[in-house]
Order: structure tokens, then sequence, then C-alpha cells
């Protein structure tokens, strides 16, 4: 191919040299972060790419995944019309190490990103405006690129246990909450508390009070002197600001909403304002979010913040600059994308998602992990899901009245269980059960099962 037709920013070496070294050892595709969109059309390393990653899922069984000739015997007249056999050979031996594989990896995401700064830039020039905070992002991520994050290697584990005795005394300090208090006191003694570098799903059907609780959440995170920033992707800033309002102050929301309020709502009011002023809380509405976005964002305030948690509401509605053809591969690489925001930044990032209806089929309506399948990756990235049910929502005549089911389907470390909390719709305020009123909740439920049985 004449080099003077490709345009600029396309570093044909480094994709050849990427696509001959995973032709050489198909182990390295465990540790290629490309996607398909990094290759340029030229040669048509894009659709090897693509070749590639299939033989890796699916032929993982075979001693040698990548090897030409089964690649052609799968593939024939595809892999024919980009060289077949010979340009694949040609390829893997054009490279006589892989020692070199994560520098020619980095340049060819490093060209992408390049030629999308040149994209945006065109559009900006073109039309005399366009969106100058894609550029920044696009600028910011090639930075952070270039920079590089190394991994340090393998260290010695005596190493990591330098001051862990002090780490544990301060545990006993903190009577077992680690990380920031969560809204719930059972899932605060259970997990610790929110813990940086976790992502955390709360999931339910609609009308449950999922946003609520990230409000009743974010207040005592912040109340137990943490930063918390939300991502609204479905409300309003000033709605949800509202809706805090009225849990914090105890103001019946329809008060607020029509303004009918009386001195001793506007008491409790500016006393919530107060309260919010002398948070450190945050939200961000940004129509059309990316997940990308998000990361810079967290980045940013993460520099003002050391101890952060981040919220998501919610998932289904955060966008990525990466195009997928299918709504669950967006949504798997979201929450990838999240997972990696928790570790990289050390932070906790708290994502709302939506569950589908087929819970609403079954007798016992509550939602199992099987429900998230449908949204890309959440059960297996997530390292907490919560699932939120009120039983009267389906049934007039519960004994659980008022009450809301927090169950913790999902606990990396530990441990999965049910814990309720009493649900004031009009305020919005979710309130930790006293252990009366556990203790008699849990009779009441007895007593239910003790009637079923003898009808039996």
């Amino acid at each position: 191919m004449n080099h003077e037709s490709i345009p600029p920013k396309v570093n044909l070496e480094a994709e050849r040299a990427v696509l001959g070294a995973l032709l050489r050892d198909h182990e390295l595709m465990d540790e290629c972060y490309l996607s398909p969109d990094d290759f340029s059309d030229y040669e048509d390393n894009r659709t090897l790419f693509k070749v590639l990653q299939y033989a890796k899922e699916h032929f993982e069984g075979e001693k040698e995944p990548f090897d030409p000739v089964l690649l052609v015997t799968k593939w024939g007249e595809r892999l024919q019309r980009i060289g077949g056999i010979t340009r694949l050979m040609a390829l893997r031996d054009s490279v006589p190490s892989t020692a070199s594989f994560g520098h020619f990896q980095q340049s060819v995401r490093a060209d992408r990103i390049q030629r999308e700064i040149q994209e945006v830039g065109r559009q900006i020039a073109a039309t005399g405006g366009g969106d100058l905070s894609e550029l920044r992002l696009k600028m910011n991520e090639l930075a952070e690129l270039q920079r590089g994050k190394e991994g340090t290697g393998p260290v010695h584990m005596a190493s990591i246990l330098e001051g862990h005795g002090q780490t544990i005394m301060k545990r006993a300090q903190s009577m077992g909450v680690t990380g920031a208090k969560t809204a719930n006191d059972d899932i605060s003694q259970m997990s610790g508390g929110h813990q940086p570098g976790d992502l955390e799903v709360y999931a339910a059907r609609p009308s449950m009070g999922k946003t609520q609780y990230i409000l009743n959440d974010m207040n005592a995170v912040t109340k137990d002197g943490w930063a918390a920033v939300i991502f609204s992707l479905e409300m309003g800033a000033l709605k949800m600001v509202e809706r805090l309002i009225s849990t914090i102050g105890g103001i019946k929301n329809k008060k607020i909403k029509s303004g009918k309020m009386s001195d001793n709502d506007w008491d409790s009011y500016s006393k919530a304002v107060e309260i919010i002023a002398s948070r450190d809380l945050y939200i961000d509405d940004t129509p059309g979010a990316t997940v990308e976005y998000v990361r810079h964002q967290v980045k940013q305030l993460k520099k003002k913040h050391p101890k952060l948690v981040v919220y998501v509401d919610y998932l289904q509605f955060l966008n990525t600059e990466r195009k997928f053809k299918q709504n669950h591969e967006r949504i798997g690489y979201i929450t990838k994308v999240l997972k990696g925001i928790a570790r990289e930044l050390n932070v906790c990032v708290v994502a709302i998602s939506a569950v589908g209806r087929d819970c609403e089929k079954r007798p016992d309506k509550r939602p199992l992990m099987s429900d998230l399948r449908e949204s890309g990756d959440i059960e297996s990235d997530a390292d907490v899901v919560v699932f939120l049910y009120r039983d009267e929502y389906y049934n007039a005549d519960t004994i659980k009245k008022g009450i809301v089911e927090l169950i913790v389907a999902k606990g990396r470390d530990i441990g999965t269980g049910t814990f309720e909390m009493v649900f004031q719709s009009d305020t919005g305020r979710f309130i930790n059960l006293t252990p009366e009123q556990k203790a008699e909740l849990a009779e009441k439920v007895k007593e239910l099962e003790r009637k079923g049985n003898s009808k039996r």
C-alpha cells in the first residue's frame, strides 16, 4: 500500500507490531486493552483484530487459537481478502520478540486519540463552535496515556504489612466501619461502610425508592465527614436537591412542590439548607454525560476531597464515547469503566440500576441476580449488589407496610443478607429500625408463616 495515501496519525508499523505479537503469543490478548476502533481500516487491520478477539474467546481450548492455518480454515474467504495465510505468517514472523508489546499497544491507542482530537478540531474550525469539553477530555486522556501507569510488579508480602498493626487498631476504634457510613446501619456493620475501590450497585423496579435511598445515603456519607457527588442523569439538579431538603428537613415533598409551607416547615427548610451548605455535597446533571466525562470530573474532585463517594443515577442512562451495536455490550463496558474508576482513583462508586420486569412474573417478586443479566456484566463487575423491595407495592394487605427491604444479593468478602428500614414516602426518609422494631417485625413474619403452614 502507498503510504502517501495514509492520513496522519495512523502508525501502521505499530499496528502491525501489535497484531504480529498477538499472532506469536495469543496469551498477550489477556493484556491487550485495545478495541477494534483503535485500529485503522488500512491493510484491514481492524478486521484482523476482530478475528483475533473472536478466536481468543471461542477457540480457547485449542493449543494455538491464533495459528494461521486454524484461522484461515475457520474464516477462509474473509481472511483471503486481507492476504490469507501468507500475510498472517508474515505478520507473525515480522515480530522477533514480544517484549515491546506494551509500547506498541500504547502507541496504537495514542494515535487513535490524536486522530479523534484532530477530527474534533476540524469540526470546531468548520462550524466556528463545537464541543470544547470533548476536545479537553480527549487531550486529558492522551496526556494520561503518555504519562503511563506502569505496574510496580510483584512485591514481597511483608512490605504490604508495614504499619498494619496500627490499621487494625484504627478499625477497632471505628467500631468496624472503616469506609463511609451508609444509610443503613446493618449494611455499614456488615461491609464496614462504603469501601474505596468498590463498585456497588443498588437496583430495583420503578417506584421502590432507589433514588431516594441514595439521597439518604449521601446524607449519611457527608454527615460522616466524607464528600459525595451524584451524577444525576434522569432528574434535574434542582429537583434532586429539593428531594434532599425534604429528606434532611423531614418536610413533605408535596409542600415544597406547592410552596404551601407552615412556619415550622420554613424553619426545617432553613436548617436543611444550612446543613447542605456545610457539607461537601456535589451534583452534576449534565445531559448525555458519558462515563469518560464522569471519570474526568471524579478525578478533579478527588484532588480536593481524598475521602469521596461517587453516585450515578442511573446506570442505564450513562453514555460512552465508544459505539456498541447491542445495549448490553454498552452497559457491560460502562460497568467495567466504573469499576476501573473506583480502583484507579480509590473511591467507592455507587450506581443505581434498573431491574428487568421478569421478576414481576414470579409469585415472589423480589429481584434476583439473574434479573440483572440482560444489563451487561453488572452481576460480575460489582463488588456489592443490593436490591430494594417494598412488598406493599404489590400486596395491599402485607404486614410490611411502610417497610423497604434491602436485599444484599452479592457481597464480595462480606456475604449476603436482608435488612429492613422504615420508608416515609412523603418525606423520602429511610429510617433504621430499633432492636425492638426488628424483633416485632420478625415475630409478625413468623406468625404469618405459622398460619400459612397450618392451612396446608
